[in-house]
């Protein structure tokens, strides 16, 4: 494989060589010099990215507990080296495990991976930073714990931490990880260890059921800040119910968004579907399970029409595609179902499936065998099965491999590990209308098309009144010219969308300083302040 030369040739610091020298043998005492890395290849594995650009950074510190990162954290206040925070690194679309700026000094918390603990009456867990979704999923498993965890497509490494400190979110009714958080420890950036919430006064009772405490609600300054790094964290669990059945459906049209967008909030609003719902694209679908058709096209991009609708036909999916989940008591999940099949009846036929279905529709595959048919009908279950894992807490890496849509058949790539891929990820927030949703179509459609791409996408109604508009650029960082052009569509994206008032749920390392007009505000100097 050719060398990765997305990586920056050199390392610009706002410190002198001997304070890091100094930094490196200080935290090398404290966490072992083996934990404390600057050698070529950690710092080329750690600038790897699928950004069009990565960062460097000086080096790499993994300590294993809150007091070493306390350690950590003193020396670098005292000699002034700026450093960056990872859970696992797997922040997919946004920077993966780069920093913001070369320079900076990444600590990596995936060494911190204890679950310390899993209350079963309570229905929640307190976790470190390293702990990831697969992992949760199998410790609830062997120990035959009848709870699940919201998890979200990046697959089972990536960090349950790093996501909920995202302000991301995921697919059962705690798909909304933020509001399912109680208690943080924090060390902050003097070194000084801090508890939030009920867990700051001694001998409470309610620190892991109760976020806010007494006074301001701090929890939300150490998401998406610098004003600490979070070493451990209560999350609420799904308490696993007697029934989950997933529903999905198609439509044809592109313009038939509106309407489901109306059903879906009108559904969510009203109770009947409480978990979140995704509206995916048919490219979205569609790059799930295949490269780019360079060969029907040419070579020509962004996909032509008549291709699109081929291949679109062939997948047996629709210009948009939906897909959420029921849970409750078997009486609950048949009124619900009742109620999804009456409201979206008048716009396509939906389809149910919980765990049943889905092992009569394998022996049923496995019976067709290798027929056109037993194909077809084969990646239609295991795409219903790998939504359904989703819905029950199980992590599937299945949802990523739509990164890699623009890899030429010729790139030689590792699909285990979408650092291979090119992908930057644009995630607008919009009111849960039919208008609003039209509108960002709208604006980000054109912008793609003009610099040559086409527009992955997914509406997520991750509330009852809010929507996440997923937009993926897919590039190849092989072909010349390619990452250039995806870094000016971002940037001609971003800046539209804030123009109508569309801003992203959460930035990637290259848009830290895109918020001009947010510093101008009175909200910024005051956060600035703290």
């Amino acid at each position: 494989m050719a060398s990765d030369d997305r990586l920056t040739a050199g390392v610009q610091t706002p410190y002198s060589s001997a304070d890091l020298q100094q930094a490196l043998a200080a935290w090398s005492q404290v966490l072992g010099a083996q934990q404390v890395c600057w050698d070529p290849q950690t710092i080329a594995d750690y600038a790897r990215t699928t950004l069009p650009r990565g960062t460097t950074p000086a080096a790499v510190v993994r300590p294993d507990s809150a007091r070493q990162v306390q350690q950590v954290v003193q020396v670098a206040a005292r000699l002034r080296i700026p450093l960056y925070p990872i859970s696992r690194g797997k922040n997919w679309g946004y920077g993966d495990a780069c920093a913001p700026t070369d320079g900076q000094v990444i600590v990596d918390l995936s060494r911190m991976n204890r679950i310390c603990e899993v209350n079963t009456d309570l229905a929640y867990a307190v976790i470190e930073p390293g702990v990831t979704q697969g992992q949760m999923y199998q410790y609830l498993r062997e120990q035959q714990i009848p709870l699940i965890l919201d998890v979200t497509g990046a697959g089972p490494d990536a960090s349950i931490m790093g996501n909920t400190l995202a302000r991301g979110f995921g697919h059962t009714p705690y798909g909304n990880h933020f509001a399912h958080i109680a208690g943080m420890e924090v060390v902050l950036r003097d070194g000084r260890i801090i508890n939030t919430g009920y867990a700051a006064l001694r001998d409470a009772q309610a620190d892991r059921v109760f976020p806010w405490g007494l006074g301001p609600y701090v929890d939300g300054l150490f998401t998406q800040s610098n004003l600490g790094i979070v070493t451990q964290m209560g999350v609420w669990l799904v308490p696993a119910p007697q029934t989950v059945l997933g529903f999905a459906f198609k439509v044809p049209r592109d313009e038939d968004i509106t309407a489901v967008v109306e059903a879906i909030r009108q559904l969510r609003l009203s109770g009947t579907v409480q978990s979140t719902v995704h509206m995916a694209n048919d490219l979205r679908v569609i790059s799930a399970r295949r490269r780019y058709p360079w060969g029907l096209t040419g070579g020509q991009t962004p996909l032509p029409d008549d291709v699109r609708a081929a291949l679109r036909r062939a997948a047996g999916i629709g210009a948009w595609n939906v897909m959420g989940g029921l849970y409750g008591t078997r009486q609950q999940v048949a009124a619900s179902r009742r109620a999804v099949r009456q409201r979206i009846g008048r716009l396509a036929h939906v389809h149910f499936f919980g765990a049943t279905k889905i092992r009569w529709a394998h022996r049923v595959v496995r019976a067709l065998g290798r027929t056109a048919f037993g194909r077809s009908l084969g990646e239609m279950v295991d795409s219903a099965e790998s939504v359904y894992k989703l819905l029950v807490g199980n992590p599937t890496a299945e949802h990523m491999s739509g990164v890699f849509w623009r890899t030429r058949p010729e790139t030689v790539v590792d699909f285990s590990d979408p650092l291979f891929s090119g992908s930057i990820w644009l995630s607008p927030v919009l009111p849960l209308t039919s208008t609003h949703a039209r509108r960002v179509l709208d604006i980000v459609e054109p912008i793609w098309r003009d610099h040559g791409f086409s527009l992955l996408a997914t509406i997520t109604a991750i509330t009852e009144r809010a929507g996440v508009a997923v937009l993926s650029i897919c590039f190849d960082h092989n072909q010349p010219g390619e990452p250039e052009r995806a870094a000016a569509c971002y940037k001609t994206a971003f800046e539209a969308l804030a123009t109508a008032g569309y801003y992203p749920y959460r930035l990637g390392i290259q848009s830290t300083n895109a918020l001009e007009p947010f510093r101008r505000e009175p909200l910024a100097d005051f956060t600035i302040r703290i």
